[in-house]
Order: structure tokens, then sequence, then C-alpha cells
């Protein structure tokens, strides 16, 4: 499937500048260093995480961030709230919420409190589209519709709120803990080289 390179590229500038601009609001810079938890101790904690706090935000976008935010101590409790509408960005089938809240996680971690740095000297870049890119080899795509088309055989038009609904229906949702899981491990693992 293809993918919107333009879309991409402004919406991770976008989660870069978000991340980047929780630090001049205030928010501790995460400290990941404190980690002694195994690979699979963390990857256990984040699926546990997923099946707790998914049926309770019943977004990816609000789940996958709480996950790394509760995992690595990120220090960014506020951040889950503003995450409500980023599902589909803003409910429309757009990029998938476990995609925006690990890039946000994601940056959180790599970027220093310094919002001057021009985008090709920003830490947070390469991991940001590592993590796309084994992402999109998952599942075919970033895009929340076409993650759906890939797990389900079927295309879905989500263009407002309201096909939300027809997916919760057809029992789509049973589908999307296991991309967060999935999202959440390869975040991680990024976080974890920085750590």
């Amino acid at each position: 499937m293809k993918t919107n390179s333009s879309s991409r590229r402004k919406f991770l500038r976008s989660a870069t500048a978000l991340a980047i601009g929780t630090a001049a609001f205030g928010f501790d810079p995460p400290d990941t260093s404190s980690q002694q938890k195994t690979k699979e101790e963390i990857f256990k904690q984040l699926d546990e995480l997923v099946d707790k706090y998914l049926p309770v935000f019943g977004a990816c976008s609000q789940t996958s961030f709480y996950a790394l935010n509760e995992t690595f101590d990120l220090k960014a409790d506020k951040i889950v709230k503003a995450l409500a509408s980023f599902p589909g960005i803003a409910f429309r089938g757009e990029t998938c919420g476990a995609v925006s809240g690990c890039l946000l996680g994601i940056a959180l971690v790599y970027e220093e409190d310094n919002p001057e740095k021009k985008p090709s000297q920003r830490l947070s870049r390469k991991p940001s589209i590592d993590f796309c890119s084994k992402f999109e080899s998952e599942f075919g795509t970033t895009r929340c519709r076409d993650v759906i088309g890939h797990k389900t055989g079927k295309g879905y038009s989500i263009s407002k709120p309201e096909d939300y609904e027809l997916l919760s229906r057809d029992g789509v949702y049973k589908y999307c803990p296991g991309v967060i899981k999935k999202a959440l491990h390869d975040a991680a693992e990024i976080i974890l080289e920085k750590s």
C-alpha cells in the first residue's frame, strides 16, 4: 500500500515539535537510564499495560503513550489527555494512534530541551524514521484505515468519527491490541538503544 510521504513527513515534524514543545511547558526530562529490566520484562510490562488500559482509554494513541510513559518513567502524564483525539488523527483513519503515541515517546527520550534546533539536527529524526519503517514493514503502512485493512482483509472508509461505530460492530477492535503491542515493542527497542 502506498503512503503519502509528504503527509508522513509533516506528521513526523508535528510529533517532534509537540515533544519538543512539552519541554517548554515544564515537563521534566525522562529518566530512562535507571531501567534495570531486561528487554523481555519491558515487553511483558508494555503488553500488560495495553491489556489493562486500552479498555480504559479506548484509544490506541493514549494507550501506547501511557504504556511508554509508565514503563520508561517519561514524566509526561499530562500528554496522555492530549492524545485523546489522535486515533487516526481526529478519527479520520489517517495515522494510526499507536504510531502517534510511540513517536511522541521516542521524541521525548531522544530530544534535548532546545526547540531552536534545525530539523536536520533533531535527535529523534532517525529513530522516528526507523520506527515508522519497522511499523510499515509489519503492517504495510502507518495509516489507520490501511492497517485495519491489512489485519482484516477488508477495506473500510474511515473519514469521520461515526465510521468507528461500524468498526466496533464488525469486531475490528480485537486486532488493535496486537498492533499496539508490536508498535510498543519496536518503540521500546529504539528507546533502549538511547539508554
